[in-house]
């Protein structure tokens, strides 16, 4: 058979058509917009709000979600982690200043080509900028990474003064601001060693940014230039009080649908390893997403999802693809049935936190091992 003349297919995670997905992941436009108007709110006028999406926009959809924060008002700027990130969100329509917060990991040439601010914390990594700038002719914006305490990325306290010096003194590099990171933005005690650290930067007269999304809330009453807020724009902050993760809202829903309905006997091993037994006679569903989607596995027996308002419980061991539930208590369930594995219904909802109160592990990490495979739909 001759296969020369067939269409190729192409594997897409924008959806074509809606009706076929068997699992999706859905993006909360008004949820994006109420988040960063709370932090515009908590920060106070004078600081602007960076968004990060590094990560897969921590696992909700790069591309996606900067198209989402391009387009809110209260949002200024984005940050990736590399520079492959921000030219890919470039390449996509995105307007706003990038900032790479992280490390270059493409041809420096299209730092200048793509209109990117990046980070720099080496001066050979600066020298090798100027040249670039001096080709082009066109300076490059660079924000300089200063290490108040976190011992990672970064120009220690003795070394800034002359480290900023010699960039300055570099043609064809201007310096956009200076930065660091909090490493428990949730306490007092060490973010405040950290930012008296920090504003040993003020005598530079350059833009600052400190601050994370717990930080911005501990240290309420600093006026940095910008905040970089990560995980709270997608409504969640895990170490933050009740009171102010009750303003936030969830950005993501991820839904899957049912493909089979059955019944078992009682006696029936169910799933890999005979990991649940039904004690009685059951109906069970098979729905549409595993571990490979970012079910986590750890939920395998212990886990819950959602069908008409109702929780389902996991049982068995979760499925790289597929996911075994209990259905019996729960009428008029049939194969195509909507099945909310995170977000919320009419009265009941699954959040990541619950996930990590059985797990142990952090929202970061489960949103983060969302497949960047599963389609997203951006909803209102």
């Amino acid at each position: 058979m001759n296969t020369n003349n067939k269409t190729p297919i192409t594997i897409s995670s924008q959806p074509a058509n809606q009706e076929f997905l068997q699992n999706w992941i859905e993006l909360s436009r008004s949820a994006v917009e109420h988040n960063a108007a709370q932090f515009k709110k908590w920060l106070g006028s004078k600081t602007q709000i960076t968004a990060v999406i590094k990560s897969n926009a921590y696992g909700h959809g790069l591309v996606e979600m900067a198209q989402l924060y391009d387009q809110c008002k209260d949002i200024a700027a984005l940050c990736t982690i590399n520079l492959t990130e921000a030219i890919t969100i470039r390449t996509h329509g995105i307007n706003k200043p990038i900032f790479v917060i992280g490390y270059l990991d493409a041809d420096y040439n299209l730092i200048v080509q793509y209109d990117i601010q990046i980070v720099v914390y080496d001066l050979d990594t600066a020298h090798k900028l100027n040249a670039i700038g001096q080709q082009h002719q066109k300076r490059i914006m660079v924000h300089i990474k200063f290490d108040t305490g976190m011992s990672r990325l970064g120009i220690i306290k003795d070394d800034l003064e002359s480290f900023i010096a010699q960039i300055r003194a570099l043609p064809w590099i201007s310096i956009a601001g200076i930065f660091s990171h909090l490493a428990q933005g949730y306490d007092q005690q060490r973010t405040g060693d950290q930012q008296d650290v920090f504003d040993i930067a003020i005598k530079t007269a350059l833009p600052m940014h400190l601050t994370n999304s717990h930080g911005s809330l501990t240290i309420q009453e600093s006026n940095y230039h910008f905040a970089r807020i990560g995980i709270g724009l997608y409504g969640f902050l895990e170490k933050g009080t009740i009171e102010h993760q009750s303003e936030l809202k969830p950005v993501l829903s991820l839904k899957c649908r049912i493909l089979q309905v059955k019944s078992v006997s009682a006696g029936t091993k169910i799933g890999y390893d005979g990991m649940f037994q039904a004690t009685s006679d059951m109906t069970i569903a098979i729905i549409a997403i595993g571990y490979h989607e970012g079910l986590d596995a750890r939920l395998s027996n212990c886990g819950f999802v959602m069908i008409h308002d109702q929780l389902a419980p996991i049982i068995g061991r979760v499925c790289m693809n597929l996911t075994i539930i209990d259905i019996s208590h729960i009428a008029h369930c049939a194969p195509g049935q909507i099945v909310t594995i995170l977000g919320k219904e009419d009265t009941n909802s699954i959040s990541v936190r619950d996930w990590s109160v059985i797990t142990k592990a952090s929202a970061y990490n489960h949103l983060t091992k969302l497949s960047p495979l599963v389609p997203k739909i951006i909803i209102q």
